[in-house]
């Protein structure tokens, strides 16, 4: 069998092949093996592999899995009370809340944005590495005046790592901490800026703890790649007279309650008042 290659489409066998994956680095493991780098392309986990668990998958059969997917699961507003046209046509006259999206994903950013775009939210999205993401928050504040901050990409528990209360034990969960830190340097409050921050099993706690609003993930489970856009839609087309639970979060995603947590939080949309 020939080597497997950076950016060739594959699963797990271990795992019943239930995750599509792209290759996204290769490197020497200790024993001098290839070690597979692997992120998801639906789902926000980044994962590793030896050669002999991966299975190739067709790129055809997969981007028709993938738009069927992504169609079944709201890549898009959909019609009804998600419908963009429901959602402008019935929306009092004011200003949704600004988002300002950082992703390490080009394709799932694209996904992201395409989402608020449907929803005629403003939104500003940047494409960087989850390392270099703490060091990017506060000017990309300044430069954006977004008042929703959404910080995401791919993370992970690191394999034979079972301290779930340890940043070492995530593969990205400390960038994700350290951004929430330096957001909450430029704005303190959690009425001005919402936060959201995480991935795939990222560090739930810890990231609360450095004052994010929303994040990812109290059960340790994978969320969707849409997930974090929903969250702050959410929180932009709610008015600020009104508080975005956790447990509506969680009605709106695909992962719910496990997949996101947070604090109750002030909306963002600012109702024009009539004379």
């Amino acid at each position: 069998m020939d080597s497997f290659r950076i950016g060739e489409y594959v699963t797990r066998k271990s795992y019943g092949g239930d995750i599509d994956f792209r290759i996204s680095n290769i490197i020497v493991g200790r024993n001098g093996r290839r070690v597979y780098i692997l992120k998801g392309l639906l789902y926000r986990i980044m994962a590793d592999s030896d050669e002999i668990d991966l299975q190739r998958r067709d790129p055809v059969d997969v981007h028709k899995e993938l738009q069927g997917r992504l169609s079944q699961d709201g890549i898009h507003h959909s019609s009804g009370t998600r419908g963009s046209s429901a959602k402008t046509a019935f929306r009092p006259k004011g200003r949704p809340g600004t988002i300002l999206h950082i992703d390490s994903s080009p394709d799932f950013l694209e996904m992201c944005m395409n989402y608020y775009r449907d929803a005629r939210i403003k939104a500003y999205g940047h494409v960087i590495p989850e390392s270099e993401q703490p060091g990017s928050i506060r000017s990309l504040l300044r430069s954006t005046r977004a008042d929703i901050l959404v910080v995401t990409g791919h993370d992970g528990l690191k394999k034979g790592k079972y301290n779930i209360d340890s940043p070492d034990s995530y593969r990205h969960s400390r960038y994700f901490i350290r951004s929430v830190q330096e957001a909450r340097k430029y704005e303190p409050s959690l009425d001005k800026l919402c936060i959201f921050a995480g991935a795939c099993q990222s560090y739930f706690e810890g990231i609360m703890e450095a004052g994010a609003n929303f994040a990812s993930s109290p059960g340790r489970i994978l969320i969707h790649a849409l997930d974090p856009a929903k969250v702050g839609d959410r929180v932009a087309l709610t008015d600020s007279r009104v508080f975005v639970t956790p447990e509506k979060i969680a009605r709106l995603t695909q992962s719910g309650i496990k997949g996101i947590g947070g604090v109750k939080t002030r909306g963002h949309y600012i109702v024009y008042s009539r004379r």
